[in-house]
């Protein structure tokens, strides 16, 4: 667990420091931070597109992750937020033993939203099929008041 929110923290730095190198390039001129953020985590990110839910007193989340794999996914699913977080590197290999040219190519994801409702992660389920991630977790009891005994 403790990795997940490191390599999360890795990726805001690097939104971070794209953003502030977009800052500078603009003439260090202050009023357009949010533009600079935005800029630079479409630069960084593949964009997911979300659709949340309610089916049979459980949370549907559906995500669209096309050409990833579930073993390049990670999920950390809380009470009251989720958080996607995908990474995917493919290397052009060679087979001849004069290599001229080669390429490589990093794709990210990552995504946190709140949840409407709360839910139990516990019981959370996650399938991938065809590029769509689709996560059902049931809903939280509800609050409930509680009689206090006089002792």
């Amino acid at each position: 667990m403790e990795s997940f929110w490191n390599e999360a923290r890795d990726l805001f730095n690097k939104v971070e420091k794209r953003a502030y190198e977009l800052f500078e390039w603009r003439g260090a001129k202050h009023g357009r931070d949010l533009e600079d953020w935005f800029k630079a985590e479409n630069e960084l990110f593949k964009a997911m597109p979300l659709e949340i839910s309610e089916q049979d007193n459980a949370l549907l989340i559906r995500a669209e992750v096309p050409g990833f794999k579930a073993e390049e996914l990670e999920i950390n699913l809380e009470p009251g937020f989720i958080t996607i977080k995908g990474h995917q590197a493919k290397q052009t290999e060679s087979t001849t033993k004069k290599t001229y040219y080669s390429e490589s190519q990093t794709k990210d994801v990552f995504r946190k939203m709140a949840l409407p409702f709360a839910v139990l992660p516990e019981a959370g389920e996650a399938t991938l099929k065809d590029g769509v991630l689709e996560i059902k977790a049931p809903k939280a009891g509800e609050a409930k008041k509680v009689a206090i005994a006089a002792a």
